[in-house]
């Protein structure tokens, strides 16, 4: 992998994260599309993508620290009270513990199985199938929601049920082409959320699972230096494409839909698809 490659590799991390048309479809298909002969299974690709989700997990935080001081200082007041929800943050608080809990299990228990599944190119195609599938799962969402015609709630209004329910959602982009915001945007509309208000809830849900899962392996990071050189630089484009990202996502979905990003993934996984097939 040369230094551009990953440059853009890097790109796509930080935007296909956060826009729901998942950052490992995008990963996996783009250098496939483009015959990059690019080692995915090496331990210097491990680190490196390890950089990307720490660069992204990073931007994160940075979006939303005022979020996450609120929802810290009302966590330790809980605990220190006795009385763990107490108000609004402190709901908000653990809804998200709530719905990060079973994802974590699921990923640490089933995540190598499908990644090593999906690592013969031999299977891409069925990546981009189920990019398809992810654009009409979005679709469908957008529908459910505009014929609802329901009051929005707020994300604390969630019950805690709810809220593990959504976060549990995430345990489908353990396949490639789902998408980890997708799912959960769709997820929070369907539990009566206003489309930012979702959208808030997916970004600050990921965050812990993409960091934490990141940390984990940052051994692997550190034990290959030769990865450093590419992921470094790809890492700081990742995370300031990340942040672009979810500040224009925040401001797009106080008046748009999830539709677009359905039919991006409905024609660029056709696309995909019937190349690598047709290969």
């Amino acid at each position: 992998m040369n230094l551009w490659q990953a440059l853009i590799l890097g790109i796509i991390q930080g935007v296909g994260e956060l826009f729901p048309v998942s950052s490992l479809a995008q990963t996996i298909l783009l250098p496939a599309l483009l015959r990059w002969q690019i080692d995915q299974k090496g331990s210097d690709f491990l680190a490196f993508v390890v950089a990307l989700h720490l660069a992204t997990a990073v931007a994160l935080v940075l979006y939303f620290w005022k979020d996450w001081l609120a929802v810290c200082r009302a966590f330790v007041g809980g605990l220190r009270r006795g009385k763990p929800i107490y108000d609004a943050d402190s709901k908000f608080a653990w809804l998200l513990i709530a719905g990060t809990v079973v994802v974590g299990g699921v990923g640490a228990a089933f995540e190598k199985r499908f990644r090593m599944f999906f690592d013969n190119p031999d299977y891409y195609w069925l990546v981009a199938a189920i990019l398809i599938v992810n654009g009409v799962f979005m679709i469908i969402g957008d529908l459910v929601k505009r014929r609802a015609q329901q009051q929005n709630r707020r994300a604390d209004e969630m019950t805690l049920i709810e809220g593990a329910a959504v976060g549990a959602m995430q345990t489908f982009a353990l396949f490639p082409g789902i998408s980890r915001s997708g799912v959960t945007i769709v997820g929070g509309l369907l539990a009566g959320l206003s489309y930012e208000e979702a959208s808030r809830f997916s970004f600050m849900l990921a965050t812990p699972v993409i960091g934490l899962a990141a940390l984990l392996k940052v051994p692997s990071l550190l034990k290959d230096p030769r990865a450093l050189h590419l992921a470094i630089p790809s890492a700081v484009l990742a995370g300031v494409t990340a942040y672009l990202s979810v500040a224009f996502l925040m401001r797009y979905f106080r008046h748009n839909r999830l539709s677009p990003f359905g039919y991006y993934c409905i024609v660029f996984g056709g696309i995909a698809m019937g190349v690598l097939l047709g290969r």
